[in-house]
């Protein structure tokens, strides 16, 4: 119970900002004090000159407190911002998402006009990812000059750089993006991770009046410090993310290549999927792990003999059996790959029915993982639709009609029932779409790669400029 009282008391402190509400506490004594003195005096009584003396002892004690106050609320936003990015580390790994937190909190920090964040890109070269002003919003690429030397110099140095006024700083004052853009005040820090420069913050002008200060430095600093890491590891998620994505990409054209009757065929039941998952309303996160599953949901068939993959007529017993395996190998192939765990179970069970009477595990009814429930439609109906060695493909309407027969059976009634309130000419639509980039659905927004770097603006050679 103590604990909980702790905890609570904790939380209200920092809802109610700290030394702010120390502050506003300390002004409603000071006009408590003063509306007691009025009462007071227009009573008719007079206070001994001793108590006045306390009451002036007290003002001037509150109005150093109020000053101190001042000073620590600075601290207080800076020790929020840093335990705010902490945060964002071990919270996030999308590299979009701690772009966009830690260029709100460099706003939040410094107060400055314009804020650049530049990362690395070979020896002597950075990319400005971010660039926003003061009220948070981006700023035209044509408006990204700035002072290269300044840039060079922390690149070079691997040290901070400040400048209270730039124009008359024998260092910096001739530039002409100083000239151009008014600089007074330039702060630039280092972004480092484990003792190697990945990029820099560049802030300069102060929105308000004033000057950046060496305390700004440090605690942009600090902050830099931390920054470096959430952004180090976000880019390495996004080169494993990116591995992944090739690496799933090479499979499915090998199977492809192995079966030219369906190529298209996966493309196709990924968009349908995914059209399915939006109209059902499924989150992002499940209609991420749907696409990959339906993406690679016959990766199992690597496992199957060409003569039984490619046999041109029916299938013996036997030869069933053994192509019915290919959701188990699916299976077992990503067995253990924690963030493709979803995404599996979607492979291992893409051919059980709604009834129980489907392989490899007979699943009923909601046991079938929801995303293997759409992809059984969106698979069917591409089937049906497309050309087979052993028959050409039929119709949208026959296709409809035999979901609809199967519908309580084979396929979950919920999903059905989606299936028909799409009308024929979207998924007509959906057919027609070749996807280029399999990496991206233009019609769904699901990616499965990162969120990539854009390049807003290259700043070029970082030798100091004239």
């Amino acid at each position: 119970m103590k604990q909980m009282t702790t905890d609570r008391r904790t939380e209200s402190v920092t809802n109610d900002r700290g030394p702010q509400r120390l502050n506003d506490e300390a002004e409603a004594i000071r006009a408590q004090i003063q509306s007691f003195r009025v009462e007071l005096e227009q009573a008719g009584l007079v206070l001994p000159q001793s108590a006045v003396e306390r009451f002036h002892n007290i003002n001037a004690r509150l109005h150093i407190l109020e000053e101190m106050l001042e000073s620590t609320e600075e601290e207080w936003r800076g020790l929020q911002a840093l335990a705010e990015i902490g945060y964002v580390i071990n919270s996030s790994l999308d590299l979009k998402t701690v772009l966009n937190k830690v260029m709100d909190t460099i706003i939040l920090l410094t107060g400055a006009e314009r804020v650049f964040l530049m990362l690395r890109k070979g020896d002597d070269e950075m990319d400005i990812v971010v660039a926003r002003n003061w009220e948070h919003e981006s700023i035209d690429p044509v408006e990204h000059e700035i002072s290269q030397t300044i840039v060079y110099e922390v690149v070079q140095s691997e040290e901070p750089v400040l400048t209270t006024n730039a124009q008359e700083d024998p260092r910096f004052g001739a530039l002409s993006s100083v000239v151009t853009y008014s600089l007074r005040s330039v702060l630039c820090v280092p972004l480092k991770a484990k003792d190697s420069l990945i990029g820099v913050i560049y802030a300069d002008n102060k929105a308000k009046e004033g000057t950046f200060e060496e305390k700004d430095c440090d605690l942009l600093s600090a902050f830099a410090n931390q920054a470096a890491v959430a952004l180090e590891n976000a880019q390495l998620f996004e080169g494993l993310s990116k591995a992944y994505h090739e690496t799933i990409d090479a499979l499915i054209a090998a199977l492809d290549a192995r079966d030219h009757e369906t190529e298209g065929h996966t493309q196709r039941v990924v968009l349908y999927s995914l059209t399915l998952a939006e109209k059902m309303g499924l989150s992002k996160e499940a209609r991420l792990d749907l696409r990959r599953g339906a993406l690679m949901h016959d990766i199992g068939k690597l496992g199957v003999p060409d003569a039984i993959l490619l046999k041109p007529g029916p299938l013996s017993p036997e030869e069933q059996a053994l192509m019915q395996r290919h959701a188990e190998h699916g299976l077992r192939m990503l067995e253990g790959i924690d963030f493709l765990q979803e995404a599996a179970n979607i492979i291992g069970s893409h051919h059980e029915h709604f009834d129980g009477t489907g392989y490899p595990r007979g699943l009923k009814g909601d046991e079938i993982p929801l995303g293997a429930r759409i992809f059984m439609v969106a698979d069917t109906f591409d089937a049906i639709t497309s050309d087979r060695r052993y028959r050409t493909a039929r119709t949208y309407e026959e296709a409809r009609q035999e979901i609809m027969r199967e519908s309580g059976r084979q396929f979950d009634p919920e999903v059905v029932e989606i299936f028909l309130a799409i009308p024929e000419r979207e998924w007509m639509r959906l057919r027609s779409v070749t996807v280029k980039n399999s990496g991206h659905d233009e019609n769904t927004g699901i990616s499965d790669q990162g969120s990539g770097i854009q390049t807003i603006s290259k700043a070029r050679s970082l030798a100091p400029n004239p």
